[in-house]
């Protein structure tokens, strides 16, 4: 399962640009950083593959920020990777 990760900073800037992808209908969910994506922020936004397509346009379209993009190819296990 492809999942896409946005570093951040600080987690200041995480919230800032989930509330700016709700309010823009592109679901992505806070979660903790993977290791093997980065040891910055401890924080990021995870989002989706199918919701990538709209993600990149927005990125595009609008001055956000954040640190850098990481696509992982990662199994996902729903009882242990559960974020809300």
């Amino acid at each position: 399962m492809t999942k896409y990760y946005i570093l951040f900073d600080n987690h200041e800037q995480a919230i800032k640009l989930r509330r700016d992808l709700q309010n823009a209908g592109i679901g992505s969910v806070i979660a903790p950083t993977p290791r093997e994506a980065s040891l910055c922020c401890g924080v990021c936004l995870r989002i989706d593959e199918q919701e990538y397509p709209a993600l990149e346009r927005y990125l595009k379209n609008n001055a956000s920020t954040y640190r850098e993009l990481k696509k992982i190819n990662e199994s996902f296990n729903a009882k242990r990777d559960s974020y809300l």
